[in-house]
């Protein structure tokens, strides 16, 4: 890896850990405060009209960590889109005309990485959210924890993978 490449990388993976941390963190505080204020009464809805948000923010939930998630992550976290670029795309991705193809694609990948890890732990935070407002909408506090729950575990499977970013990274480096 070039060096000025290796340094911008490792100062990239180290903030992409401390987002990761702080994400995670405030999904510890949702589930503090949905413990806390979800076990009361909650907003006084008629019961059909509390079963619908729940069905509502169900339905946000999946498809957020069921298509939105896996969409922004496979266009964001693939390094073949950007192996694929000409010096025209990757002009028009903000890399400046005397800036090596090849460092270029470095860095473009390396930033469409850490939009993409950045994105999908605020949507999976959001869901956790979702769990929050079905509590103190009143919900059955197991329907306000399968939410928080599903948030935890997409939140767990989804942390920073320098190895693997690394590889792709040496990847584009050495054109194959």
């Amino acid at each position: 890896m070039i060096p000025i490449v290796a340094e911008v990388f490792e100062k990239q993976l180290k903030s992409l850990r401390r987002i990761y941390l702080v994400m995670n963190g405030c999904l510890v505080g949702i589930i503090v405060v949905t413990l806390v204020l979800g076990s009361r009464d909650g907003v006084p809805l008629k019961s059909n009209t509390l079963l619908w948000a729940q069905i509502s923010l169900a339905g946000f939930s999946v498809l957020l960590l069921g298509l939105v998630l896996p969409l922004i992550r496979r266009r964001l976290l693939s390094s073949k889109r950007v192996q694929k670029a000409g010096p025209e795309m990757l002009k028009a991705w903000g890399v400046p005309e005397e800036i090596h193809p090849v460092i270029g694609a470095q860095a473009v990948f390396l930033t469409r990485y850490t939009a993409g890890c950045v994105i999908s732990w605020g949507l999976t935070a959001s869901v956790g959210l979702y769990g929050l407002v079905a509590g103190m909408l009143g919900a059955d506090p197991a329907v306000a924890g399968l939410f928080l729950a599903g948030s935890v575990f997409v939140m767990l499977i989804l942390p920073p993978r320098p190895k693997w970013l690394r590889q792709e990274i040496e990847r584009l480096g050495s054109g194959d």
